[in-house]
């Protein structure tokens, strides 16, 4: 019904209230939109999360909506703007989580304050209860990966899995640790 609409008609529409329109937005960009955000995140599962979180905002602020220009320049613009706040947001936590798994066979140098001392301890045990609590094949590919230093390609044969499950299971266990891990950004 509402594919013979401008992408400007819809939002109009949706505007008023007409989940259908909104739906047509949403079929219309998503899977360009995913592309457009896996150029950048080489990671589909975070692409299409990212691509969500576009959606779901303009779907709460779907009455007040006010779109100065083509829908189209609109919704790439805000996935970039999302694209780029994920990558801000999640480069100190995955630092942190390269800084503990690389040191996790080293011993902590007492060169270090004692203050520092406390939080790589803090973090290091944070670390290893994110690590206990991750999905048995999700477990096991980030010890192969990040405490082990396996390549993809190591870890899919070891596993005898694909290289797009090993790739899977890498972004969710990171994703899992970012949030387990959000206290200490």
């Amino acid at each position: 019904m509402y594919k013979a609409f401008t992408d400007e008609q819809l939002v109009e529409l949706l505007r008023q209230g007409k989940d259908k329109a909104f739906d047509e937005l949403y079929f219309r960009y998503r899977d360009l939109l995913v592309r457009f955000v896996y150029m950048r995140m080489k990671s589909i599962p975070v692409s299409e999360e990212i691509v969500q979180e576009v959606f779901t905002t303009i779907w709460e602020r779907r009455k007040t909506l006010v779109i100065q220009k083509k829908f189209a320049a609109y919704i790439y613009t805000s996935v970039r703007y999302v694209t780029l706040d994920y990558i801000k947001s999640h480069t100190i936590t995955d630092q942190y989580i390269k800084e503990v798994t690389d040191r996790s066979n080293d011993d902590y140098t007492s060169s270090n304050t004692t203050e520092d001392a406390i939080h790589y301890q803090e973090l290091q045990q944070a670390v290893d209860k994110a690590t206990l609590l991750l999905p048995k094949k999700s477990k096991e590919v980030f010890i192969l990966s990040r405490i082990k230093h396996y390549t993809n390609k190591e870890i899919a044969e070891e596993l005898n899995v694909s290289h797009e499950t090993v790739k899977y299971h890498i972004a969710y266990a990171l994703k899992f640790m970012r949030n387990y891990l959000g206290e200490f950004n």
